[in-house]
């Protein structure tokens, strides 16, 4: 009996030795005809079954390597022709492969040659790409120039002329603009264009002194009027008479400071106090545009704008009407008239006098931004 059981364990080994031979020998054969990918699955699907097997090992760690190495070697014939994107193809197809070779434990050996093709062939792809976007700026393609210029800086950040070719295909065409603004008297315009220019590149061409000669005649000062609306101080708004057009011109001064416009320039003498007093003391309560403009003479400000609050209410209805214009002194021409209107559903929690003020003040201080004074 035991005799028969020596002899069934010897048939069992001789044919799984056989087995095992056979596999080795299938997955060698796919190795020598160069089919690695089905030889590397042969030698992993056997060393699965049997982990002591070495000789699969072996071979799956021999056949990944030669797939790597045929992987790297036509990314490194890809940068050698300077085929940028189809070696960088290869090349990620190779990273692909070694990570996952990684995880199954295969020690692989990558080649950093093929790292050093890659970035000779980039170098080289944006020097020839720098070409073409020079080419493009002299013949004043320049949004086309900077497309291109952006690309080189991708490719090889070390590239510096990339970025001030860049920075030129940005500033010609803006320089560009502000000359065509001066010839058509646009000073605010031009101006603009000249800021954009300095705050990139104070050294470009003549830019900063035309920016300089654009604000000379593109500035233009403000004096604010206030004027006094006797029908707003009844009984029921319960405070002193002048107070809200005072509160109000505080909130524009800062409005318009807020706006951080260069060719602004509010002409501020803490004057409000004194106006309010002197409409107070006229019967009317009111300045005709005539009066307002010798009141901006007075202040040194080309133009005056005023504000008359139409009605005001921050506890019933919580809103606020403002009339406003712009009038140039010298002409007593109206520049802007607009009435300017906040209601509650403008308003969050909190006081609402001061948000009131605050968003009417805003907007008048957007209005006068808005303003065209090219005719002062």
């Amino acid at each position: 009996m035991y005799r028969n059981f020596l002899l069934l364990l010897c048939l069992i080994t001789l044919l799984a030795c056989g087995s095992r031979r056979k596999e080795l020998e299938r997955a060698g054969r796919y190795e020598q005809e160069g089919m690695l990918t089905e030889a590397h699955a042969a030698y992993e699907a056997l060393y699965e079954r049997r982990p002591k097997v070495v000789e699969a090992h072996v071979g799956m760690e021999r056949t990944a390597q030669q797939m790597l190495d045929k992987r790297m070697s036509q990314a490194s014939m890809r940068f050698m022709a300077n085929e940028l994107e189809q070696g960088k193809q290869a090349r990620n197809e190779a990273v692909i492969l070694k990570q996952q070779m990684d995880r199954k434990g295969l020690a692989l050996h990558w080649d950093g040659s093929v790292d050093d093709q890659y970035r000779a062939a980039r170098s080289r792809a944006a020097r020839e790409m720098l070409t073409q976007a020079n080419e493009a700026f002299r013949e004043e393609r320049f949004q086309h120039a900077q497309e291109l210029s952006d690309q080189v800086i991708k490719l090889d950040p070390e590239l510096k002329e990339a970025e001030y070719l860049m920075l030129l295909a940005q500033l010609e065409p803006r320089y560009r603009e502000g000359r065509k603004a001066e010839d058509l008297g646009l000073w605010s315009e031009a101006h603009a264009a000249f800021r954009w220019i300095t705050e990139r590149d104070m050294t470009y061409k003549d830019a900063l002194q035309r920016q300089r000669a654009a604000k000379e005649k593109a500035a233009f000062t403000v004096a604010y009027v206030p004027l006094y609306n006797s029908q707003l101080y009844t009984a029921k708004i319960g405070m002193g008479a002048g107070m809200v057009e005072h509160q109000l011109a505080a909130s524009l001064k800062q409005a318009i400071l807020d706006q951080n416009d260069p060719l602004l320039i509010l002409v501020d003498r803490d004057n409000t106090d004194a106006l309010l007093a002197e409409q107070q003391r006229n019967m009317t309560g009111t300045y005709d545009d005539r009066y307002v403009a010798e009141a901006g003479k007075l202040l040194g400000a080309a133009y005056v704008l005023t504000g008359r609050i139409l009605r005001f209410d921050d506890v019933l209805s919580r809103q606020i009407e403002v009339q406003m214009q712009v009038i140039h002194t010298e002409s007593g021409r109206i520049m802007l008239a607009d009435v300017v209107r906040v209601n509650k559903q403008e308003i969050g929690r909190g006081a609402a006098r001061a948000q009131l003020l605050d968003r009417a003040a805003k907007r008048m201080a957007l209005r006068l931004s808005e303003m065209d004074h090219s005719e002062h």
